[in-house]
């Protein structure tokens, strides 16, 4: 299994009482499989997510990636786990408004220079984004901005992808569009993903929907 999560949860607290965001999840998502999340609003979808992400440390349970514990990690490794294995796309492209497309994508210095220009040419051309390099983001419409926060996601190769509602600010067409972007990469390179989404025109292109309530996941 590429991720596992083992009877996690994340409990925060308000004086005497307690809330479990996430109660005691487990889930396996194989490599080449991209798993869609879906639930209402506060319901633990996105807490889940960052948890599988190592942007949050469960109060209980383990976190598995590739074979490795990494629960319980430095700081130092867990920042280069997240840098190097996984990629985030998230609701909101988040581009830098003064930089050109071509140089968003080299913000992340861990590949050599020509590793990086020579991957981003490729993940630009592939995402049908070639004629757009030198434009600005103010530039783009919502769905190029969306592809290029993907492409710039997958610049390091991650084997783990993790979206968390990539098409709330898209039509319906445009949406559609990203999502079969992270279901190709995902399948057809051998990753994991999995997508934290309220969009139910998508859930076709996913392996597996898993529906969470209450920071559970409901049984299928």
């Amino acid at each position: 299994m590429s991720l596992v999560l083992e009877n996690v949860s994340k409990i925060y607290h308000d004086g005497p009482k307690e809330f479990r965001a996430v109660d005691d999840v487990s889930l396996e998502v194989k490599q080449g499989e991209f798993v869609a999340i879906i639930g209402p609003s506060g319901s633990g979808k996105s807490t889940m997510l960052s948890i599988a992400g190592a942007l949050l440390s469960p109060s209980e349970g383990k976190v598995f990636l590739h074979g490795e514990d990494i629960t319980n990690l430095s700081t130092k490794k867990i920042t280069e786990k997240r840098r190097d294995e996984i990629g985030f796309v998230f609701q909101a492209a988040n581009l830098i408004p003064y930089l050109k497309v071509k140089d968003q994508l080299n913000l992340i210095d861990v590949l050599s220079k020509h590793k990086r220009e020579k991957r981003s040419i490729e993940l630009l051309e592939h995402f049908g984004l070639a004629h757009r390099i030198n434009k600005y983001p103010n530039e783009l419409s919502g769905g190029e901005r969306q592809r290029v926060a993907i492409a710039r996601a997958l610049i390091n190769d991650p084997q783990l992808i993790l979206a968390d509602e990539p098409t709330a600010s898209l039509d319906s067409k445009r949406g559609r569009e990203v999502v079969e972007l992270l279901a190709d990469e995902i399948k057809n390179r051998g990753k994991s993903g999995i997508m934290v989404t309220h969009d139910e025109r998508v859930l076709d292109v996913c392996d597996r929907v898993i529906s969470i309530r209450d920071g559970k996941i409901e049984k299928q």
